[in-house]
């Protein structure tokens, strides 16, 4: 392996809703391609980095000062920030409908205790400074059981911009929400001009993709759709979106010269 990829951990991702989403971002080396890489002279190949995307999604309890309430996602984008390093638009893999694993009942029922715990302990979302209930170690803990798994949806499409690769990720028609987990997933593979390389990942959602899927404390079981509807916007916009603001989640990269 060449002398200038790190040998010491790369930074630990951020995930500040790990129950609702929890990403991570691996790089491969690869060898350097024999033919000229965009007119690049033989000498100055670019050197190949495999990425690779493990992506966990669910939905999270969050307490209230009168309730609670419970949220996921209908979509989103990952977007990738480069510094000395190119991904050509035919080098992005991860498109089209791809599966998601969903965890089976028994890690439901760890989720949830785990869940339970968290809120006990738990942070109010009036409270902007303390950090959401869950664990980063998410997707690992997934991946551990030797259950089977039953398997979902997510619509995945990569936007046409060379210098800020972009996948927007959406549910299936007929899915509320996205749920389930890719486990290294080949996203695409980047190209290293110059060192240092730096590559920044971060999983972005806007308003219109938070779902509030249950609640409980925070109004009356016949309360009108009308009416549920205009407190789940106002739940949304002010409490939740701040939260996610300028991302949900983030992952890093680093490669030294």
């Amino acid at each position: 392996m060449p002398s200038y990829f790190p040998t010491a951990p790369q930074p630990e991702p951020e995930n500040k809703c790990p129950d609702c989403l929890s990403m991570k971002l691996d790089g491969i080396p690869g060898q350097p391609e024999s033919l000229n890489y965009l007119g690049i002279l033989p000498i100055s190949q670019p050197q190949p980095i495999h990425l690779h995307l493990s992506i966990h999604f669910n939905e999270q309890w969050e307490s209230l000062k009168q309730g609670r309430i419970k949220f996921g996602l209908k979509g989103g984008q990952l977007r990738l920030k480069l510094e000395n390093a190119e991904i050509p638009y035919e080098s992005r893999q991860l498109s089209g409908s791809v599966e998601l694993t969903l965890e089976t009942a028994s890690q439901k029922s760890e989720e949830s205790q785990e869940q339970t715990e968290g809120i006990l302990a738990t942070n109010s979302l009036f409270n902007p400074t303390k950090t959401l209930s869950g664990t980063n170690g998410f997707i690992e803990k997934s991946l551990g059981s030797s259950d089977k798994f039953e398997l979902s949806v997510c619509h995945i499409t990569t936007k046409v911009s060379e210098e800020n690769p972009a996948w927007v990720f959406e549910e299936e028609k007929g899915q509320p929400i996205l749920k389930g987990f890719l486990n290294k997933a080949k996203l695409a593979t980047l190209y290293a001009i110059a060192f240092p390389c730096h590559v920044e990942a971060t999983f972005e959602v806007s308003r219109r993709d938070v779902c509030l899927t249950d609640a409980e404390g925070l109004w009356p079981a016949d309360i009108s759709r009308n009416k549920r509807a205009v407190l789940d916007r106002l739940i949304i916009q002010r409490l939740l979106e701040p939260k996610f603001k300028p991302y949900l989640s983030r992952a890093e990269l680093h490669y030294d010269g």
